[in-house]
């Protein structure tokens, strides 16, 4: 890969960061109801979920995941399990 196409890459991801969307309000709600550490810490979690995606799709493995639910179910679990204990 050259320079021109990781700055793309990562300016499309930056965007898709950006937008409003239902983990923006996630984080809000949950800043504004539970306060500003609660907040902090969806923001890593939801940052921390961004980039593994945008790892996958950078490897192309997205494709398997989505034709295998059963992999991406796991995958799930396994998120939740780590984030909530």
């Amino acid at each position: 890969m050259n320079l021109e196409n990781i700055l793309g890459f990562s300016f499309v991801a930056l965007m898709m960061v950006l937008t409003p969307s239902p983990n923006m309000i996630y984080l809000i709600s949950r800043s504004i109801c539970q306060g500003k550490k609660a907040g902090f810490i969806s923001l890593i979690g939801v940052g921390l979920g961004f980039l593994f995606y945008m790892l996958l799709a950078a490897l192309g493995i997205t494709a398997i995941l989505f034709n295998t639910p059963h992999v991406y179910d796991l995958i799930r679990i396994l998120g939740v399990y780590i984030c909530f204990g």
